[in-house]
């Protein structure tokens, strides 16, 4: 009887301990990052010498973009139990985000020739990093998975894994047809459909119609096979989100953040979230939250100097952005960032170092044309016209100017004394908006100073059209004021000196209803009565 005890204890001992182990892996799964960190302390601490608890803990950390945690992790694995391939594929991932293509190639291959090539975890840990990892190798993960197939022809993972890797390759329906065929293998798992719901929302194929379903659909349906998976709720609230149904995504992105326990990555996520709904004010109280237990997130400095500027806190989003910068490694700044950090010292005053941001941000991406609006205003701002021109007409030119941007332009023209040109650009304004009174102001100046003695009348016909817009807007009147008093002061001289004394009376005697002891308007007058 004694001779029983020994083997039944350790068959119950390993089952418990794999038990834990799959525990951990589910959590990671479904996002509970922080609770699957502490099962897999417990794990680690138990069994040291098993190179599966690092690996996997590792996995947990990487998912939850904490890459150094998980390079240490691997290396603890690797070290405690050589012989074990997952922790090589670990490193390897490593290397391969951190742009060693070789050394990543020779941790993959030691990985794959401790497992003999047999080992089916081992081809689907190495063929997934294949499939996420930039630099991407998508004949060799498919080569990978066909051996993990021909090995366990059920194995649900595998088939997972192939429609990621035909997804890749841009080739939607051979994806489909693995992921229903992950389900059909493992129907209690709501992992296929989610990616289903992935597939369709790259296809944009938002919501399904005529009995075929889309990614709204999809998404549903893991919900309702998995109440508790996390992320098909983050994936509703992102679809909702993308429709504009706010109160739906918020429903959902609460729904996940209940899920996943609150985690730290999860907060993060949400947060940027709530910035890309415009939620800026809720984007920077999740940010205070995260930071009150964890500041080592530099992108939250981020999201919080995006979300300063655009509640036009600009002191706290400079000093948010400064500390970015001071902590993100160059490689790892975006063009936006340069963007941000521009507007935000231009809206604290300081426009020299404006422009050499917005200059960077146009160097990293030429093609967010809008960095070309902002810059002409900064030059413009520094009076250095021929730079602000140049700005606009780099947007004109690739055919992305709107109107303000046209306007801008001929401010900076007029500024130059080019009057042609700035006439030709406010032209674009009265032909896109023709009952804007700006567009016939800034022509009819452009337009005196192109006939200074309004011989030819040059400037007339937008003067004109100034007093039928503004006289005809009773509600704006007091707005239209200076302008009137403009086009008033011109067309009386005009006819005046045209000798159209009737015409030229009208318009002084104008002049006269909004400024009674206005001297060139009366002495106009007398003049005339003469």
């Amino acid at each position: 009887m004694k001779r029983l005890i020994l083997p039944v204890l350790l068959i119950s001992g390993f089952t418990l301990s794999a038990q834990n182990l799959e525990e951990a892996k589910r959590l990671t799964l479904n996002e509970q990052f922080e609770a699957s960190s502490s099962s897999f302390r417990k794990l680690v601490e138990k069994e040291p010498a098993k190179g599966d608890n690092w690996f996997y803990y590792g996995e947990n950390l990487l998912k939850s973009e904490n890459q150094d945690s998980a390079k240490i992790l691997y290396s603890q694995g690797a070290s405690n139990e050589a012989a074990n391939p997952l922790n090589y594929i670990g490193l390897g991932k490593i290397a391969k985000l951190e742009g060693r293509q070789d050394e990543a190639s020779q941790l993959f291959a030691k990985a794959l020739q401790i497992g003999n090539n047999k080992n089916v975890e081992v081809l689907l840990r190495v063929a997934e990093a294949h499939i996420l990892i930039d630099k991407k190798d998508i004949p060799q993960a498919f080569t990978l998975l066909q051996t993990a197939q021909k090995l366990q022809p059920r194995n649900p993972e595998a088939q997972l894994l192939q429609g990621d890797a035909f997804l890749e390759s841009n080739d939607g329906s051979s994806a489909v047809k693995f992921y229903e065929e992950a389900h059909r293998l493992d129907p209690k798992s709501p992992a296929a459909l989610l990616r289903l719901g992935q597939l369709w929302v790259r296809a944009r194929n938002y919501q399904g119609k005529d009995g075929a379903k889309g990614a709204l659909e999809y998404y549903q349906e893991a919900v309702a096979l998995s109440p508790d998976f996390a992320p098909a709720y983050h994936e509703l609230g992102d679809l909702y989100a993308m429709a504009k149904r706010y109160p739906d995504a918020q429903t959902n992105y609460t729904k996940y953040l209940e899920l996943s326990k609150g985690n730290i990555a999860s907060r993060k996520r949400y947060a940027s979230v709530l910035f890309l709904m415009a939620d800026y004010p809720g984007a920077l109280r999740e940010i205070e939250k995260i930071t009150a237990v964890d500041t080592s997130y530099n992108v939250l400095n981020r999201l919080a100097a995006y979300s300063y500027f655009e509640t036009k806190n600009f002191e706290a989003g400079l000093k948010s952005i400064e500390k970015f910068f001071l902590k993100q490694p160059e490689s790892k700044i975006l063009p936006t960032d340069y963007a941000y950090y521009g507007k935000l010292l231009s809206a604290t005053g300081q426009d020299s170092l404006a422009i050499l941001k917005i200059t960077q941000a146009i160097a990293a991406d030429t093609s967010v044309y809008d960095l070309y609006s902002d810059l002409g205003t900064l030059y413009a701002k520094q009076k250095r016209h021929p730079e602000a021109v140049a700005a606009y007409q780099k947007k004109v030119g690739a055919g992305k100017a709107v109107t303000n941007d046209y306007f801008r332009m001929g401010q900076s023209y007029y500024a130059l004394k080019e009057f042609g040109k700035a006439d030709t650009a406010f032209t674009m304004i009265t032909d896109a908006q023709p009952k804007l009174v700006t567009g016939y102001v800034w022509r009819a100046r452009s337009n005196s100073n192109l006939d200074p003695d309004s011989k030819l009348g040059l400037a007339r016909p937008f003067y004109e059209q100034i007093v039928v817009l503004a006289e005809a807007d009773t509600i704006s009147s007091v707005k239209y004021q200076k302008d009137l008093l403009e086009a008033y002061r011109y067309l009386g001289a005009y006819f005046y000196f045209a000798k159209d004394y009737p015409n030229s009376t009208i318009f002084w005697e104008k002049v006269l209803a909004i400024l009674p002891n206005d001297e060139p308007a009366n002495k106009a007058l007398e003049e005339i009565k003469k």
